[in-house]
């Protein structure tokens, strides 16, 4: 029972003096609020975007095959190097010759012997010196041995390689004295200029690819170059499976800078060019309920305060986005530091301007 009485004195202390305390919170509020904070503010503005889709494809050669012989053999002679330029016909490479010479010339012997004789036969028919019979002999003989003349013809020709078109050697794959089976790749062949690359769109944008329409093609072996082409074909129907139609487009590649196999972005333009109000997309803040940036009204050069405001995002590109409402071209945002920021904050502003963001952004160089 004696506890009770030190117990409720307790109590009452603890009460008093949070009481007190929240009275000095309540008469002295923190300073820090009306400190003006630093920040890096920007200039909204306008610029004329062409509505424009992006996809991803992948480059194709002109023309490009793996050569090979058709018939096994032992390479025998090598008539080319490794990354060479060819032209269409040029020989390559020549697989050993056994017995097929030989038996050519004795088929070519054959076909001559038998016109030969197929002439003289219809001179004497004409004379009615030899039967009919005698002179379709002739001419069917003289068929058979020519059949056979240029199936050897044909059997000396695959074990000699030649080049299909005009091109640009890949590696070499064989050695003189090595033994080839059918099929066994030599070398690769590429003619790359013009150049193909093939992409995917989805069926809710085919209405608005043609062929003809203007690409601009971006990889990242060729960082702030864009190599421009066009749509050269399309396939007739969507793709089942995948819900996207398959495009074609062809460009120059005179300097070969674009190879066969390589990963490249599309941008695909399908409208006439429209005005947009854009920002750096470093001033947007993201919120679950929408984005948000800070707005800039100065009282003093350099001062102001600033009020948050809800904005609708368009486009991206590159370091800048498009804003579809909520702000106007030629307000000033915070572009930096908005996130010490609260609405109705005092703000020192720095690089006040035009945004310096590129909507292409490239890697330096250095």
């Amino acid at each position: 029972m004696t506890r009770w009485p030190i117990l409720v004195f307790a109590l009452v202390v603890f009460a008093l003096s949070g009481f007190y305390a929240i009275r000095v919170w309540r008469a002295s509020p923190p300073k820090i609020q009306d400190v003006p904070v630093t920040v890096i503010a920007t200039v909204s503005r306008q610029v004329s975007w062409r509505p424009h889709l992006h996809f991803v494809g992948t480059l194709r050669a002109h023309w490009g095959t793996a050569l090979s012989f058709q018939t096994d053999g032992l390479v025998s002679r090598i008539d080319f190097h490794s990354g060479q330029r060819i032209n269409a016909g040029t020989a390559l490479a020549q697989l050993q010759l056994n017995d097929e010479p030989g038996l050519l010339a004795k088929y070519s012997a054959q076909a001559d012997l038998d016109l030969i004789n197929l002439n003289r036969d219809t001179a004497q028919f004409e004379a009615h010196a030899v039967s009919r019979a005698i002179v379709d002999h002739d001419r069917l003989t003289l068929a058979a041995d020519r059949a056979q003349r240029d199936a050897e013809q044909a059997l000396i020709s695959m074990k000699s390689l030649r080049a299909p078109f005009s091109g640009r050697l890949g590696i070499r794959r064989i050695d003189p004295g090595q033994y080839l089976k059918a099929g066994s790749e030599v070398v690769t062949l590429q003619a790359i200029d013009p150049i193909y690359i093939d992409f995917y769109v989805p069926q809710r944008f085919s209405e608005l690819v043609h062929v003809g329409a203007t690409v601009d093609v971006s990889l990242d072996s060729a960082p702030g170059h864009v190599f421009q082409g066009q749509v050269t074909a399309t396939t007739p129907a969507i793709d089942s499976a995948s819900r996207t139609l398959m495009l074609r487009a062809t460009l120059p590649n005179a300097d070969e800078r674009l190879l066969p196999g390589g990963f490249a972005g599309i941008d695909l333009a399908y409208d006439a060019a429209r005005p947009a109000v854009v920002i750096p997309q470093t001033a947007l803040i993201y919120h679950p309920y929408g984005n948000t940036v800070f707005v800039v009204t100065y009282d003093h050069p350099g001062r102001g305060v600033v009020r948050e405001r809800l904005v609708v995002t368009g486009e991206a590109r590159g370091d800048l986005i498009a804003i579809a409402s909520g702000l106007r071209a030629g307000e000033a945002i915070v572009s930096a530091g908005q996130m010490k920021l609260r609405d109705k904050a005092m703000v020192m502003t720095s690089d006040v301007g035009q945004p310096g963001e590129d909507a292409a952004p490239s890697v330096s160089e250095e």
